[in-house]
Order: structure tokens, then sequence, then C-alpha cells
């Protein structure tokens, strides 16, 4: 009796682990309560749901930027931007927050499950013990590999498609992991097939799951060759399922209205994007840019040196679905989430042992949980009460962090008269702006890089002075939005004439020069606004 109340004792490892994992889930939960504000795309993701619902299901001529291309362009994550738009207006922005915390929430957790899913010893049958043996990693490596993958992983997380495609994709790859851990017998890895046809609707991350299938498939091959011929038959069920999967899954990717626009995307996207090259914008550059990514950076070389040293623990196709990871994750940073989904679990085998002894100490486990409780008291006192204005929150830790220029959008709303019915704005403020103002302005640009010409880019961004200047001297507009500090048009438009009409500590209003009769002198009529006359 004693031995079965021990093996069945609140205080295994498993019990540990979990609580672990919960802190780490919390972070994750807490991070858009806590310490973000809205992503700038969310809210063109939001204009871009409304005109799917007048124009109907399809490519899109753009009606939110007056200098985007006027040709069809393919909104390919139409359905997560319905979602989006469907809850917003079911519970209003404070829904938004919920559902980003879930699904963070959930990626993290799927990530945990994948990792205790390499803790299960490896029960093949004779015949299949051509296979290395599955390594079993402790309670203790997972959750420190489950923590990893949150660092990795959390900047990239916000209130858009490509978060619930990550949480989606990290199923997957636990489903994946799970499989491979059962001698690939199990029926639920099926379930990535119509995941792989919902997901192809929310976002491009979709491709990568016939792309992990076919690194995998590519795995059982070469094993096929490396086996006793004792044991090719159950090598050759092993490819051969793989290679049922990889085509029911590249199939599945074909399952959207937005089919030849989504592969244009994704060419251009990887080739042809001038900004995505440039990387000017943040996700697109390495990973290991900055501080954060530095640290990132060194839990990558660490865990992978354990990789190396714990090589013998893996397949092939391990070997070849972590290398695709990676290259990806050279490529743009973006790509630290799925390089997560794909690598922690093959971390977590390839780990050194850790003795799980601490996880199994009253005192430990309940210092934990306290901190869990408090943490989830912290959020729901922290979380925004329903008097909260969406304003206040969004610029809530102050102007030295991101936020959205509030503030200014209400004094062009109130004092600025439509007359070319434009506005011109920098990178990160479009969204907000064409959400805010859309109904009276169209902005200059937003986050959708692919309806912008490589022309517009240059002269905007990427190319000389003199190009800008050139650029805003033909450029009719009712009022410019720029950031007070970091503000690449605001000396073009200076030099120019323009003019301060407003300024508060995170944003400033400018208009044209007035239009005025000769030899009159220019009367602006926000004088008694910006300096009290």
């Amino acid at each position: 009796m004693t031995r079965l109340n021990s093996r069945y004792s609140p205080l295994q490892p498993g019990v540990g682990f979990a609580l672990l994992v919960g802190l780490v889930v919390l972070v994750a939960a807490g991070k858009p309560i806590l310490f973000d504000t809205l992503d700038p795309d969310c809210f063109w993701h939001l204009r871009v749901a409304e005109q799917l619902r007048a124009d109907g299901i399809g490519p899109l001529v753009d009606r939110l930027s007056f200098a985007s291309i006027q040709r069809p362009w393919t909104p390919y994550s139409w359905l997560a931007e319905l979602s989006m738009d469907w809850i917003w207006k079911a519970g209003g922005w404070r829904a938004a927050l919920v559902v980003q915390s879930l699904l963070q929430a959930a990626f993290i957790v799927f990530i945990a499950l994948a990792c205790r899913a390499g803790s299960i010893p490896n029960r093949l049958r004779p015949s299949e013990k051509f296979t290395t043996d599955s390594a079993v990693p402790g309670a203790l490596e997972s959750a420190l590999v489950t923590a990893a993958a949150a660092i990795l992983s959390l900047a990239y997380l916000s209130f858009r498609p490509a978060t619930a495609a990550l949480a989606l994709l990290a199923m997957v790859g636990w489903l994946i992991v799970r499989d491979r851990r059962s001698g690939e017998r199990t029926a639920a890895v099926w379930i990535i097939v119509p995941a792989s046809a919902l997901m192809i609707n929310l976002h491009l991350y979709a491709i990568l799951i016939p792309l992990w299938v076919g690194a995998l498939w590519l795995g059982a091959m070469l094993e096929q060759h490396q086996v006793r011929p004792e044991y090719l038959a159950e090598a050759e069920r092993r490819a051969s399922r793989y290679g049922w999967l990889l085509g029911a899954t590249t199939a599945a990717c074909l399952a959207t209205p937005m089919l030849p626009g989504v592969v244009g995307s994704i060419l251009r996207y990887q080739f042809n994007d001038p900004m995505v090259a440039s990387g000017f914008i943040s996700e697109m550059r390495p990973f290991y840019h900055g501080i954060a990514g530095k640290i990132s950076a060194s839990l990558v070389l660490l865990l992978g040196g354990f990789v190396l040293l714990g090589r013998h623990r893996l397949r092939a196709g391990e070997w070849l679905w972590l290398g695709m990871a990676t290259l990806l994750l050279l490529r743009l940073g973006r790509f630290a989430p799925t390089f997560a989904i794909v690598a922690a679990p093959i971390f977590a085998v390839a780990m050194p042992s850790l003795s799980g002894e601490i996880l199994r100490k009253p005192a430990i486990c309940a210092t934990i949980a306290l901190v869990l409780l408090g943490g989830v008291v912290r959020l729901c006192i922290q979380f925004p009460s329903h008097g909260a204005k969406l304003e206040t929150w969004l610029n809530r830790h102050g102007p030295d962090t991101p936020g959205y220029p509030c503030a200014a959008a209400d004094f062009v709303a109130a004092n600025v008269k439509p007359a070319s019915g434009r506005l011109i704005n920098e990178f990160s403020w479009g969204g907000y702006l064409e959400w805010r103002l859309g109904n009276r302005y169209q902005a200059l640009l937003d986050g959708r890089t692919q309806l912008f010409s490589p022309a517009f880019w240059d002269a905007t961004y990427l190319g000389v002075e003199d190009r800008r200047a050139w650029y805003f001297s033909q450029l009719q507009a009712d009022a410019a939005i720029l950031p007070i500090e970091r503000s690449t048009f605001q000396h073009t438009l200076l030099k120019q004439g323009w003019q301060v009409v407003y300024r508060d500590d995170r944003a400033q209003v400018l208009v044209p020069p007035p239009v005025t009769p000769e030899g009159a002198k220019p009367r602006w009529p926000f004088a008694s606004v910006m300096f009290g006359e």
C-alpha cells in the first residue's frame, strides 16, 4: 500500500513539470495584458475584413492606402481576418486580448506536450527495433526547454493571423512527435491533414506542414538503407506512411480560394520584396538582432551543443527536420516560433539527464503554486475594466514604448477638413490610422509591403533624401501624423513648408503650406489650438 501511494503521490515529477510549465504559460498569457500593446497589423486586418464582407472572398483592390498599387491583391489570411473582426465586434478589444492570451498559452502548452512526448519510453515491437532507442528526457529538462522556446517565440506573437497559425502549428508538431515516439502508428497524426486545410486560410505558415512531413519522409527513406533485412518491411511501411501523409498535407494546402495569390505572395516575400530584404521591419531581421536576439542566439547555440553531444539519440528524420527549421531561423527572425516548435522536443531528447528530485519537494511545488496563484490574481486585477478606453490602454506604458497617435488622430478628426482625403504617415502607424480615420482619409502606407511598388519603398524609406524630397513634393495630402522621435519624414516635410499644428509626447500633426493670394499674410486655422491664440 505504501508503494502504491508513493506511485500516485501528488509530488511526482509530473506535478512539478506541470507547475513549471504553468509559469511559462502564465508569462505567455499575461504578456498581452501586462506588457504589450496591440500589434500594428491587427488594425489593417480589421479593415481588410470589412472590405472582404463588402466585396466578397477573393482578391481585392485596395481602398485603405492612396499610394498602394491599384491592382487586385490577395488577402491570403482572409479567414483569420474575418474571425478577428467577429471577435472584435462581439466582445470589443478586450475580447481580442483574451483570444491573444489563449492562443499564446496554447502555443506553449503544445510545445510542452511535444517535449514530454519524448519522455514516454518507446514500446516498439521486435520488428521495429531497428530504430534508435528513444531517449527519456525528464520533467526538468522538458520544462527548461519549454521555457527556452518561450524566450525565442513570444516577441513574435500578437493579435494577428500568424499567432492562430502558430498555435495550430504547435499542435501539429506535438502530434508528429507523439506519433514518432509511438513507432509511427497513431491515428491522431492524421489530424494534421484538416489542420493544414484550415491553416492555409489563416496564414502562409501552413506550407511548413508538408515541408516538415517531407523532411521526415526523406529520413524514413534513408533509414530503409540502414536496417537489417528482417526489419526492411517495417522501414518501408513507415516511409510509405510518410509518403501518404506528405501527399495529403500537400493537397490540403491547396484548399484555399486564394491559391494563385498565395503562391505569388510566398515567392514575393522570399525573393522580391525590398522591405523584407532591407531588414527595415524588425521581425524580418536576423533573430539574433539586438540584446534579446543575442540572448536567443546564446540559447540556440547552447542547446545545439547538447544536440551534437546527444546525436546518437536522434533519427535521420529529426536531423533533416531540425536542419530545415534552422535554415528558416537564420533567414528571418519571424521564423523563431516555428524553429522553437521543431527544436524544443529534439533539444529535450538530446539534453543531458538532470536530476528531477527538486520537482518532488513539497516546498518547491508549493512555492511554484503560490507564484502561479499570485500571477493569476495579478492578471485579473490588471485586465482592463469595462470602462477603460482603448486609447488610454494602447499608450499606457508611456511615450518611450511602442504605441499609437491616438490624440493626434483625434485632433485631425476634429480640426482638419478633408480636401484630398489623404494622410501622410509612417510605417508602424498606417494600420491604426486606417482603422481610426479610414472613413475620412486614406493613409500613405501600412504594413502590407506587397501592396507597394519597389519604387515607392525606394522613394520613402530605402532611397536617398533627394528622392524622398522629390516624391513628397508631388503628393497632395491634408495632414501628416508623424512620431515626435525618430521620424523619417519630418525633416523632408518641414523643408517643404509644412507646419506643425499639434504636438504631444508621442506624435505631431503637420499640415501643408496654405495657399493664399499673392501678398497676403498666411493665417493658420490651427494657431489657436497650437499657440493659444
